[in-house]
């Protein structure tokens, strides 16, 4: 699981006799990651697509754009014959491609006569507002018409330059509205006038009538032009649901054709013969060879050969080149009950193929960290019950059903925690009733186990109360606020430790064992002796004694030796720069604090909803109808909260505290040859 799956460099060489039955029989196993030629020779060519591969690409551009047109889904079931279906196929496209460019050209025809029209009912409300036949308004030889807004009235403007005038005005809005007749010979010194007095002219209109009849009449026309569209809609809806399944059944076996007919493009080709270079699962490949020959009558020669090794960036700058890498393409070897969570190592990166993979360890440690923040029984269940019910409404939705796994395990991490930390809600369960616990009279008091001991921390009581700074309760100590602090360091401690232990094993495959040491292996002893260190110190700083600090104490000597050692290796490792970035480390490890902070302010505001619904219950009946709706809403804003809070924040600790010690990424996603059919059958 923390490596990549093996792979093998495998070699097909045939006649292009064959080549056509080879593509089928690679699509049909969907095994071969195959490798792009592109070094071209003297003998071999870039492959050319087969013949049919322009008509089968045209289809399926079409096809694919009928289904954007229709908007057709993919959450159907269903199964048709593939033969079947491609015996139609050309008439059922060439009838849905007609009908549907017929009601498009349609559509976009209505479109544009609302358009239209909701232009021309913009561009008469003025008129309307004025009131004039708009007949009144054009067609005089020896008159001009000036219609449009005004701030002020205009009339004293064009008295000033004749007496022969007639205007007409109405308030618009803010402004006026105003239509001035002048006599043709003063018409533009009047225009210059108006323009001085911020006159904005309107669109002209040249027709005949009354505006309101006109408006009344565009608005009868908008509504039948709406009425027809909504029609023609419904016809495409009618469309879409008709022939759904075609489309998609037909995308996917035209996808499929497409698919081997493009595939020479890849091959390196002869006059005669040709040759494929690909990959295939280390454990898959005498599965895969047996087949192919079985389908091409053994016509085909197919043999493994040794990959290409490449010297590593850090290898090549010491011109030295011992270690090499191999660009195979990454599939992951990891069980199945393991992809939900493998989605989000994709997320950061692919894994590269000689490296870790550590979607393992991401997967446990990814809801234990969302549990430890958001450890409460009651937000749990809800989450559980959310999980469930968003994987059924959306069970074909791949992406959906990813997130939805993911809340589910992590929803049950949250429960397990919640006992653990003896919440429900925000009320303790872990006291009993009669000292302020458990919630509607239910307390689970009697089942937490008191006086366990663990380890040397010493005796301490369940539950881990988050509420309280810990301490001496009834004789045993609870476990409290600051010792779940040093929890968080101690968890941040260990995941680092080993993020570098990753990392020194991806170094001593890459570089060897020095460059392992002084890379990685320096960081280990840097921190490890200066936790030591920091481990006799602090007591001391805390209780004001640290002039009772004894150099010679075993644990702050071995601390100092393996800091120092530490320190020595990472300047031979990476010089000056390796040691400006030790409060990194400190950063890293404290940043870790996190979980027990987000935590917090969850249960703080659990409490809070707690304890104001609970004042206000005791106010009658209005006041418990308070009490309900801001329980209710408090703890929905504080479950939505809850969802996304713990998950950024433990994905921020895995991509940014952890990987950084070890993981790169980059790696070549693992892509067979082949289709995933769920629509057709043979």
């Amino acid at each position: 699981m923390l490596e990549p799956q093996r792979m093998d460099r495998v070699l097909i060489v045939g006649t292009k006799d064959v080549m056509e039955t080879t593509i089928n029989a690679l699509h049909d196993m969907d095994i071969l990651h195959i490798e792009d030629y592109t070094a071209e020779g003297e003998y071999f060519k870039i492959g050319k697509p087969l013949k049919n591969a322009t008509s089968l690409s045209e289809k399926l551009l079409k096809l694919r754009s009928i289904r954007s047109y229709l908007g057709t889904r993919n959450d159907v079931q269903f199964k048709e014959k593939r033969e079947k279906l491609a015996r139609e196929l050309d008439q059922e496209l060439a009838t849905l491609e007609a009908t549907l460019t017929s009601k498009m050209n349609e559509k976009s025809a209505v479109e544009a006569g609302i358009k239209e029209a909701s232009h021309r009912e913009e561009a008469l409300k003025p008129y309307e507002v004025l009131g004039l036949p708009l007949d009144l308004l054009y067609g005089y030889e020896s008159v001009n018409v000036f219609v449009g807004t005004v701030q002020k009235d205009v009339e004293p403007v064009v008295k000033a330059i004749t007496e022969d005038y007639g205007l007409f005005s109405a308030p618009y809005g803010k402004d006026l509205i105003v239509a001035i007749f002048v006599p043709r010979d003063v018409s533009s010194k009047v225009y210059e006038a108006l323009l001085k007095n911020d006159f904005i002219e309107i669109e002209p209109l040249r027709e005949t009538g009354d505006p309101s009849a006109l408006a009344k009449a565009l608005e009868n026309r908008k509504a039948e032009l709406a009425a027809r569209l909504q029609s023609i809609n419904n016809d495409i809806q009618e469309l879409n649901k008709r022939y759904a399944r075609f489309i998609l059944a037909s995308e996917e076996i035209l996808t499929i054709d497409t698919q081997k007919a493009e595939a020479p493009l890849k091959f390196a080709t002869s006059e005669n013969a040709f040759v494929i270079d690909g990959w295939v699962p280390r454990n898959e490949y005498e599965k895969f060879k047996e087949g192919l020959l079985k389908a091409t009558d053994e016509k085909v020669y197919v043999t493994t050969v040794e990959p290409e090794h490449k010297p590593y960036p850090r290898e090549m700058e010491e011109q030295e080149a011992v270690h090499h890498e191999i660009d195979a393409p990454v599939k992951y070897a990891n069980p199945r009950w393991m992809y939900s969570l493998q989605a989000f190592i994709d997320l950061y990166a692919r894994p590269r193929y000689d490296e870790i993979d550590p979607t393992a360890v991401f997967f446990f440690m990814f809801p234990l960290f969302y549990g430890f923040i958001l450890g409460d029984i009651g937000y749990g269940l809800l989450l559980l019950i959310l999980g469930f019910a968003v994987k059924r409404m959306l069970k074909h939705s791949e992406g959906f059903q990813i997130l939805t796994t993911a809340l589910i395990i992590c929803s049950i991490s949250s429960i397990f925690f919640g006992f653990i930390f003896g919440e429900f809600l925000g009320f303790s369960m872990a006291k009993p009733v009669e000292d302020g616990g458990g919630f509607l009279g239910v307390s689970l008091a009697e089942f937490y186990p008191r006086g366990v001991h663990i380890g040397p921390i010493g005796p301490f009581s369940l539950p881990l109360e988050r509420l309280f700074p810990g301490g001496f309760e009834h004789g045993s100590y609870v476990f409290g606020i600051k010792d779940l602090l040093v929890f968080c360091c101690l968890i941040g401690i260990a995941q680092i430790i080993l993020g570098y232990a990753f990392g020194f094993t991806n170094e001593l495959k890459q570089h060897g064992l020095k460059t392992a040491i002084l890379h990685k292996g320096s960081w280990v002893l840097i921190l490890l002796g200066g936790v030591a260190m920091l481990w006799y110190v602090f007591p001391l700083m805390i209780s004001q004694q640290i002039g009772a600090l004894n150099p010679a104490n075993p644990l702050f000597l071995a601390g100092a030796v393996m800091f120092v050692g530490g320190l020595a290796l990472l300047l031979m490792g990476e010089g000056v720069l390796g040691i400006i970035e030790i409060p990194t480390l400190m950063s890293n490890v404290l940043s870790y604090t996190r979980l027990l902070a987000v935590g917090m302010s969850s249960v703080g505001i659990a409490f809070a909803v707690n304890t104001m619904a609970s004042m206000m219950a005791g106010g009658g009946i209005i006041g418990l109808i308070g009490a309900v709706v801001v329980f209710a809403l408090g703890h929905t804003i504080n479950l939505v909260l809850g969802i996304i809070a713990p998950g950024l924040h433990a994905l921020r600790l895995h991509y940014v505290e952890f990987f950084t010690k070890f993981y790169k990424g980059g790696g070549k996603i693992y892509n067979p040859f082949g289709f995933i059919r769920k629509y057709t059958e043979d």
